[in-house]
């Protein structure tokens, strides 16, 4: 009985701690800072990142401008691509493990048209086990990684349009 409370006490304890100090898990929290509205553009505007990318600015209430002249800052993202390759081969030639790979093109550019970014490729990569044996549930596990890592690039992206806004809002200042 007393372990149990030792141990809930010092849970407690480090909780508080872990908080007080303000340490926080990367990419918590409140996705932008001091930015109030972006204008996305480019030929990648109907894929999952744009829409990804849409759905996360809206979750942190940042309005999506329909004109690059309405908007704070304007994200330019092209050449949206995806490659798989053969990781590793088996003993009997077989592929036994993928790598894949989604990259993006970004710019950014602030409301005045000054380039804040130059382009960019913004790039993540990860490796899945093959199974010849089982290759639907394969595809299907390639598809979720698709997906997590469209999320990734577009953590990618948010986290520089919060850095060039936090430059160019501190150049402004000393100006």
């Amino acid at each position: 009985m007393k372990k149990l409370i030792y141990t809930a006490i010092a849970s407690t304890l480090m909780t508080v701690m872990i908080t007080s100090c303000g340490w926080h898990l990367r990419g918590s929290g409140q996705a932008v800072n001091n930015i109030s509205s972006v204008h996305i553009s480019g030929p990648a505007k109907k894929s999952d990142f744009y829409r990804t990318l849409s759905r996360s600015l809206k979750a942190s209430k940042v309005i999506i401008a329909d004109s690059h002249t309405e908007a704070k800052y304007r994200i330019v993202a092209t050449k949206l691509r995806s490659e798989r390759r053969t990781a590793t081969v088996s003993s009997s030639a077989r592929v036994s493990e993928y790598q894949l790979t989604e990259l993006v093109d970004v710019t950014i550019f602030a409301a005045d048209g000054r380039q804040l970014m130059p382009r960019t490729t913004m790039r993540t990569e990860r490796f899945f086990d093959f199974d010849e044996n089982d290759v639907q549930s394969k595809n299907d596990e390639a598809e979720l990684l698709k997906k997590e890592m469209i999320n990734d690039l577009v953590q990618q992206v948010i986290r520089r349009l919060n850095a060039v806004s936090t430059l160019s809002s501190s150049t402004s200042i000393r100006k």
